[in-house]
């Protein structure tokens, strides 16, 4: 692996990532200096290269007068054969990232002018004695990084023995140490673990500063588990953030408030505790340094962690060297914009290594997708970009009375084609993420999160050999992408894979659910010739490359005009000889909803109750309820991919009671077997609630249908049509 990246200015202008050549993780992370007059630089490499000629005619002429006659070859030792391919020991292997150790030589394959032949396993001998395979890898170093080929499958006379394809230009076995980096995961108050997640320090985000000096907050209730427990004091957010200034600005406060952390860090049983103090005046640079050092001798063998901003070319707050002899891990934020993060990021990461010791940063990583207008960004939910990726709409024939049986009708991926102002899903290599734009006068552009993006950050942490990476939210309930997978194999390897996801796997598909055919099954536009008359669910599928998510648009499809039969003379047909059916010979039949799902739809009004019923009764105008139970009753994860109300048309909000996340994107776990009723409990259900406006009078009856897919393209669909709510009163 190459040394970390040059610490140089940040280049006059962006370098484009779409070079011919395949990118190395550290390809991002390198800057060019600034451009110079080059008068200078062509006079002093002039002179140079004089040199250099000078020196190596005196060194060939001192090789070649001299009597020793013993090898040019420098550090690296003999060569030796592997299966017929020759290959040299050499003691010059390329600095090895954070977490690993060496237990092989370096072996560099003579592989020029040849073809690398085909083999299916090979062994090499290992420096030490073991015999356990736990933690060894074959790794080799390409394109300026270290990549790991595949597991040591076991160690047999001092051989680590593992399957190939082919030889590698170079290999070498390592060892993973146990726990290469830290890991912290942040939760919000109240906030419960993700199930994959694995972390060594866990951070619920559960107390604030007081005015006084004091902090508030309540203790979250945490797992057992092998972390330690450090909470985080928010002073981040806008009033907190001016409290932390009074606090600072002030020196009995600024006493006060020391006594009242090491109080509850010794009075609670913390492992430490975590300021994010991210928004301090610059004036009070020299009162916050002097508070972050006596709060770190305070606290004794407690530690203290920093979450702040990475410096910019502006005054800051933080005198990076002392915060970093005192403290004991600074939690670096991340810049939100996507494309701005890698024009700023590495540079912010080299500076504060700079001052700190480096394993004593940890870089934060959210899981957050990202909305951006103009220069303005926020982060979104990952279902909730998903589900703009998936809207769809009809645009031919113009009037919906038009669409009867036989009929094309138009279907646009209305945020995602370029004939409505979008653009399509694509990867972006500026901002290292799949992204898509919306249409529009806004012109919104949405940036998704996931473990392909998360991978290309990690990359930071290995250049710069970093003490570990924080998650900002690690919750089981937030709207994030599963990141973890990607965090657990770069923690097994401690290496990076740079992955972008499969262009085709990111173009937009068609589904009808009920049949009917399509001009074009796959793309941002489609065509579908209704096949009969009634109502029609079409599904537009989309993909992050990672999981792909459905969302139906209703088309009811009206009756067709018949023809005035003509008068029509018929003959007797002649006698005929009934063909034998030929070999082999189906019928296909239109593909139906096969999955198991279950839909309890219930209303409550504004009666005095307040339990939902079938039969509900509310005033004019009242909010109405509803109540939908969803209840995977197949042996297969599904997503919900659609709600549809015969009322109120698609139900995008239909949020869970548990999380708060919209119903429509959430994955089922497969059926626990609950019996034959809708059952809200369990991994395989959901229940979740709608609120729509009682109209003045009369009754609303809803007809709500719910449409599930699993990961092999089946659907799943159910409806309840008992809900009726009559509105009562004047």
């Amino acid at each position: 692996m190459r040394r970390p990246p040059p610490r140089d200015q940040p280049p006059a202008r962006r370098i484009r990532r779409d070079l011919p050549r395949p990118e190395g993780p550290f390809d991002r992370l390198l800057r060019r200096r600034p451009e110079r007059d080059p008068a200078p630089i062509i006079i002093g490499g002039t002179i140079a290269f004089l040199a250099v000629v000078i020196l190596l005619v005196v060194g060939v002429s001192t090789l070649l007068s001299s009597d020793g006659g013993g090898s040019s070859g420098g550090d690296n030792g003999p060569e030796v054969d592997f299966g017929g391919v020759s290959g040299r020991l050499s003691s010059q292997t390329p600095p090895l990232p954070p977490g690993v150790e060496q237990v092989s030589d370096y072996i560099e394959f003579n592989l020029a002018d040849k073809d690398r032949p085909p083999i299916s396993g090979f062994a090499l001998p290992l420096k030490g004695t073991t015999e356990d395979p736990t933690g060894l890898g074959f790794y080799t170093f390409i394109e300026n990084r270290w990549q790991r080929l595949t597991d040591v499958k076991v160690v047999r006379g001092g051989r680590a023995e593992g399957e190939f394809s082919s030889i590698p230009a170079n290999l070498v076995v390592l060892r993973v140490n146990p726990q290469p980096y830290q890991v912290a995961g942040s939760l919000p108050a109240g906030g419960s673990l993700h199930a994959e997640a694995r972390v060594t320090i866990i951070s619920p985000r559960d107390y604030s500063p007081v005015q006084d000096g004091s902090v508030q907050g309540t203790a979250s209730t945490l797992p057992e588990g092998d972390f330690l427990v450090i909470p985080t004091i928010i002073g981040s957010g806008e009033d907190t953030a001016a409290i932390v200034n009074d606090i600072l600005a002030d020196e009995s406060l600024r006493e006060t408030h020391i006594q009242a952390i090491v109080s509850l860090v010794n009075d609670s049983g913390l492992d430490g505790i975590d300021l994010e103090y991210s928004s301090v005046d610059v004036d009070l640079k020299p009162e916050f340094t002097d508070f972050v050092t006596t709060l770190a001798d305070r606290l004794g063998d407690k530690r203290l962690s920093l979450t702040l901003p990475p410096p910019t070319n502006q005054r800051q707050a933080y005198d990076w060297k002392a915060i970093g002899e005192a403290v004991d891990m600074i939690k670096v934020l991340p810049i939100a914009d996507p494309v701005a993060y890698w024009e700023t990021m590495p540079r912010a990461i080299s500076e504060i290594t700079d001052d700190v010791e480096p394993s004593k940063i940890m870089l934060v990583v959210s899981p957050y997708s990202i909305e951006g207008i103009g220069d303005v960004t926020r982060p979104i939910g990952y279902l909730q970009a998903m589900v703009l990726a998936a809207e769809a709409a009809v645009r031919e024939p113009a009037n919906p009375d038009d669409i009867k049986p036989g009929v094309t009708v138009k279907l646009v991926a209305k945020n995602l084609d370029q004939a409505e102002g979008a653009s399509p899903l694509r990867w972006d290599e500026d901002a290292a993420a799949v992204r898509f734009d919306l249409g529009g006068t806004e012109r919104r552009r949405i940036v998704i999160e996931n473990s392909f993006s998360v991978g290309f950050k990690l990359e930071i942490v290995q250049a710069y050999r970093l003490g570990g990476f924080a998650v900002s939210d690690a919750s089981a309930q937030s709207d994030v992408a599963n990141i973890w997978p990607v965090i657990g194999e770069f923690m097994r390897s401690a290496t990076v894979s740079l992955r972008r996801p499969n262009e085709a796997s990111l173009l937009p598909a068609w589904q009808a659910q009920n049949g009917g055919d399509f001009g074009a099954g796959a793309g941002t536009s489609a065509t579908w010739v209704a096949p009969k008359e009634g109502p029609h669910n079409i599904v537009l599928v989309v993909s992050d490359g990672e999981r792909r998510f459905g969302r139906v648009i209703a088309v009811d499809v009206k009756k067709g005009q018949q023809a005035s039969p003509s008068p029509l003379v018929t003959f007797a047909p002649p006698p005929t000889a009934t063909p034998a059916p030929s070999p082999g010979a189906t019928v296909t039949p239109t593909p139906t909803p096969t999955l198991p799902v279950q839909l309890g739809v219930r209303a409550d009004g504004d009666d005095p109750d307040n339990v939902p019923h079938n039969d509900e009764t509310t005033s004019p105008g009242s909010k109405i309820t509803y109540t939908a139970i969803i209840d995977n009753d197949s042996d297969v994860k599904v997503t919900i991919t659609s709600i549809v109300d015969s009322v109120y048309g698609n139900i995008t909000d239909c949020k869970s009671t548990i999380s708060g996340n919209p119903a429509v994107g959430i994955e089922l776990e497969p059926d626990d077997h609950d019996g034959s009723e809708v059952d809200p409990d369990g991994a395989d259900a959901v229940t979740c609630t709608y609120e729509r406006t009682a109209p003045a009078s009369g009754e609303v009856t809803n007809v709500v249908r719910v449409t599930v897919l699993a990961a092999d393209g089946q659907t799943g669909t159910d409806f309840d049509d008992n809900t009726k709510v009559t509105v009562t009163g004047p």
